[in-house]
């Protein structure tokens, strides 16, 4: 499923953009839902979705954190396995325990419900 922000000017020329890709069937998927660990071994949030961003065309991953929402560009991730490894720390976010990911996977799996609710609706 994807979300898309922006659009044309009046002129026909492409204004810069970002889509938001999640994963519907399950979470935790391949992405959605992973937990994520800083390059100091603490548990930091879990991956909400995918932003790419065009023009330049960059991605980035959403993380959910408590109460904080943040985003990883590519570049910072180390290793993608049963969690998502960064390769550099971020002091700036408050660590967060095995329990806060199975709530913030709960939040998830809410908003796409949304999500997919409002596209129903649409029809």
């Amino acid at each position: 499923m994807a979300k898309q922000k922006g659009n044309s000017d009046s002129s026909g020329t492409m204004r810069p953009f970002s889509i938001e890709l999640y994963e519907i069937n399950t979470v935790p998927g391949k992405l959605i839902g992973k937990a994520v660990i800083d390059g100091n071994a603490q548990l930091i949030g879990v991956i909400r979705s995918i932003r790419v961003q065009v023009p330049p065309g960059t991605v980035e991953f959403v993380v959910k954190g408590l109460n904080i929402e943040f985003t990883i560009d590519s570049k910072d991730i180390q290793t993608i396995g049963g969690v998502v490894q960064l390769n550099r720390s971020l002091n700036h976010v408050e660590p967060i325990d095995v329990s806060d990911v199975l709530h913030l996977r709960d939040e998830i799996k809410v908003e796409i419900k949304h999500f997919l609710s409002l596209l129903k609706n649409l029809e």
